[in-house]
């Protein structure tokens, strides 16, 4: 039974649609009988997981991925659905925003292979808890069969207490994983990374389009199911090395006057906080600036994670802090309060905080952008970079 509730943002008119993709795609998929389906779920990473596995299995076998933009609800079914008959390996990522939503995805599609990157205060406002994003996340882990494998991240400690929800063999990830791959020799620049793959005394070098050192869980995550599905090192280092960072997800933008970390498609505490370490690791004796909106659907625990964010910048060596919006000024406040001594100022919209921020910027600036994914800061990134900042929204409408 498919659950209508989970298209809740649909227009009423469209809901029969949407419920009758859903079941055409899964008796589609029952027809498939030789296809592996991977999932991966997690409070950050998803994305880039996904598009790292996929790049990496790619190597060896027919993958399906679906449009990294398009949210998993109706990415799942669209991405069964046009699948070829000789597909050996699908990717898909289950995303999760309220309670239910996770046993929708399995009722369409359960996987061979789950991936579990983090579990973290995220959507709080549904979950009430950290606890409750874990209940609903660790459904992906119970939902496998003996023959399958969890691949958790060793490093996340609610992710590893899954390892007790399942009766699939477990694949450890990550820095404390005793076994598998491992990492070395990581360095990154705005270009992009590289670092090291090591296994069972194997070596190969990978070329990582992607910055954040945070963000090497997505390549350990990779390495490991290639490994479990029988690609050589050397493989899974071409995979990744072929992998680029999903759109608006720290992305690098560099022209003339500044660098831009583009980080404007979501937004969370863990996320938000691993940005910023990325922002401060980069470009010494350079001017930083941090340019934040609010981080939603965090309910009651909303005023306390942004207080949170705001001491840890007041801690840091930013140059200047920027705040959109009413919730984030809150970050701006609790910097101050901590300390923070460089720029800051709260504006009420991007509207009116786009002139000052381009007058303030100096030159060789390394700026960072992150708000959650309805606040639309991508719009002051093209403002930054001169284009136009005017977009049409489903849920916002037209925004100038």
């Amino acid at each position: 039974m498919i659950n209508s509730s989970i298209y809740r943002g649909v227009r009423g008119w469209k809901k029969p649609i949407h419920i009758s993709k859903s079941i055409a795609a899964k008796t589609y998929l029952k027809a498939l009988r030789n296809i592996d389906i991977i999932a991966i779920t997690g409070s950050v990473g998803k994305t880039l997981t996904q598009n790292a596995i996929s790049a990496v299995l790619s190597q060896k076998y027919k993958v399906a991925v679906g449009d990294e933009n398009l949210d998993p609800t109706f990415r799942i079914p669209q991405t069964i659905s046009k699948m070829a008959p000789w597909t050996q390996k699908v990717v898909l990522e289950y995303g999760i925003e309220h309670p239910g939503d996770m046993d929708h995805y399995l009722n369409i599609a359960k996987p061979k292979i789950s991936v579990l990157t983090h579990v973290a205060p995220t959507h709080l406002k549904y979950f009430g808890s950290v606890h409750g994003v874990f209940d609903e996340k660790s459904k992906l882990v119970s939902a496998l069969p003996k023959n399958g494998f969890a691949v958790l991240n060793a490093d996340d400690p609610l992710v590893a207490k899954m390892a007790n929800l399942t009766v699939a063999k477990i694949l450890w990830f990550g820095k404390k994983a005793k076994e598998g791959v491992k990492i070395s020799h990581f360095t990154q620049s705005p270009k992009g990374s590289k670092f090291r793959l090591h296994f069972q005394g194997q070596k190969a070098s990978v070329g990582w389009k992607v910055i954040g050192e945070h963000q090497l869980t997505s390549a350990y995550a990779a390495a490991t199911v290639g490994i479990a599905s029988g690609l050589t090192l050397k493989q899974i280092a071409k995979g990744l090395s072929l992998v680029k960072p999903p759109i608006h997800r720290l992305n690098v933008i560099i022209n003339s006057k500044f660098t831009i970390l583009d980080d404007t498609y979501n937004s969370s505490p863990l996320a938000v906080q691993e940005s910023l370490k990325t922002l401060i690791a980069f470009g010494k004796n350079k001017p930083k600036i941090a340019i934040l909106g609010e981080m939603r659907d965090q309910g009651e625990h909303s005023q306390t994670v942004h207080f949170k964010i705001g001491q840890i910048i007041g801690k840091s060596n930013l140059s200047g802090l920027f705040t959109i919006g009413e919730v984030a000024k809150i970050i701006s406040d609790s910097a101050k309060k901590n300390g923070f001594k460089g720029t800051t100022r709260n504006f009420q919209n991007t509207k009116i905080a786009m002139p000052y921020i381009k007058k303030s910027l100096k030159k060789n600036a390394i700026v960072l952008v992150k708000g959650s994914r309805h606040e639309h800061l991508e719009r002051l990134v093209d403002g930054l970079l001169g284009k136009s900042t005017s977009l049409t929204c489903y849920h916002c409408g037209l925004l100038e």
